[in-house]
């Protein structure tokens, strides 16, 4: 899959190689549907500049079941060497950017997090919190590891992202309208640098190292949390849409009245399910049951209200916090079975906060949607967590490479 729109014949054979964790030549030149003679002279020079290494023939069983299946097709040989990407050719530095706080990682090319930071960001005041965002990645920079150099940073973005431009659109919960990130970070820093959707990275990294790893083609990841949004993945490709929208479900429709409440700016879903919205409706459930547990816990809870408790309040069985719970369920019911009526993904991955019981949850999605629709619907809780954004940019940053895969 091609985040960084990176499209020669040497990038696609380190991602093809990156993919398939191990592959000869021979079974590169078949997946990319290249000639052998081609896929080999690219291999070549990428071993040369490091992005890929040998790491000798296949294990005797092995190598037996795949000589077995070339002889099928008449291409049948002694075994080839197999080819690995380099995961230590550079460092990545992902930004996981939210609407209080700003998360950030340095990882290899595989994924592996080298060093950590997270900060609070200024909601509202666009100049102070890019400079607080500056500082963190300066500091980060500077923070002892162990690994390659920094080659490149990727920064995933509540917002619409023009990700050609590197330019946040427009992200609400930051205050934040058209901030040509790219430009900046890459003036500031020298680095090679990729701005995309937050979703969109977090479905990217489920898709390569999550729940997601076994999808052959096509996937939708679900992100619940502050917000809703989804990153759509079509024939192995990250889908954007006609002008950067797609997967802004916040903004799905789920009553034709919700088009006369001018919810541009926010989004439907957002309000009803993102973590204001259901505290919101706990409030008002426990306003009407004030004897309920639900209303106790948020009496006790004068500053903050965890969206966990409510959630683990109502699979205890206290009425007033199912009243939520069900309103959660009935809401991501309808947005997966919609996304899945018009995409017909092969897996729909559910995420958000760590502390949620996803397994619970979606058993009670799942249940809700039965065997009503025409095809079933694969549904499995996010494997990576809050880490899946951080795995999507050191699998979106091949293209940072350059000159390396050209």
């Amino acid at each position: 899959m091609d985040l960084s729109r990176h499209k020669t014949l040497g990038f696609r054979v380190a991602q093809a190689v990156r993919d398939h964790e191990t592959a000869s030549r021979a079974e590169i030149a078949r997946y990319l549907d290249v000639s052998p003679a081609t896929v080999g002279r690219v291999a070549d020079r990428l071993l040369s500049a490091g992005v890929l290494r040998e790491i000798g023939p296949r294990p005797a069983k092995a190598a037996a079941a795949a000589t077995g299946a070339a002889a099928a097709t008449g291409v049948a040989g002694r075994p080839s060497k197999l080819l690995q990407f380099n995961p230590y050719i550079g460092s990545v530095l992902t930004i996981d950017l939210r609407e209080t706080d700003v998360r950030a990682a340095i990882t290899d090319f595989d994924g592996r997090v080298l060093v950590r930071l997270a900060r609070p960001l200024t909601g509202g005041d666009t100049a102070r919190s890019l400079a607080e965002l500056l500082d963190l990645v300066r500091d980060l920079l500077a923070a002892p590891r162990s690994g390659p150099a920094v080659t490149s940073i990727v920064v995933g973005a509540p917002s619409i992202v023009d990700a050609e431009m590197g330019v946040v659109e427009w992200a609400p919960s930051l205050g934040w309208r058209g901030v040509a990130l790219q430009q900046l970070l890459a003036g500031e820093f020298g680095l090679d640098v990729l701005v995309e959707n937050d979703v969109n990275l977090a479905a990217a990294g489920e898709y390569w190292k999550g729940a997601g790893r076994t999808v052959r083609h096509n996937l939708v990841f679900i992100s619940v949390g502050s917000g809703v949004g989804a990153g759509i993945i079509l024939n192995g490709e990250l889908y954007r849409g006609a002008t950067n929208a797609a997967g802004e479900i916040a903004y799905f429709i789920t009553d034709v009245n919700v088009l006369r409440d001018n919810m541009g700016q926010v989004g439907n879903l957002k309000n009803r399910i993102g973590r204001a919205g259901l505290v919101r409706l706990a409030q008002l459930v426990a306003h009407r049951y004030p004897a309920s547990q639900l209303s106790a816990m948020l009496n006790r809870s004068e500053d903050y209200v965890d969206t966990a408790s409510i959630l683990a309040l109502a699979e205890n069985g206290d009425p007033a916090a199912q009243i939520v719970y069900r309103e959660l369920v009935n809401i991501l019911t309808i947005v997966i079975c919609n996304a899945s009526l018009v995409l017909d993904p092969e897996m729909v991955i559910v995420g958000g906060p760590d502390h949620w019981n996803w397994t619970n949850l979606i058993a009670a999605i799942q249940a809700q949607i039965g065997s009503a629709l025409l095809r079933p619907v694969h549904l499995a809780p996010s494997e990576l967590g809050s880490d899946a954004l951080i795995m999507g940019g050191a699998y979106a940053a091949l293209g940072s490479l350059g000159a390396l895969l050209d």
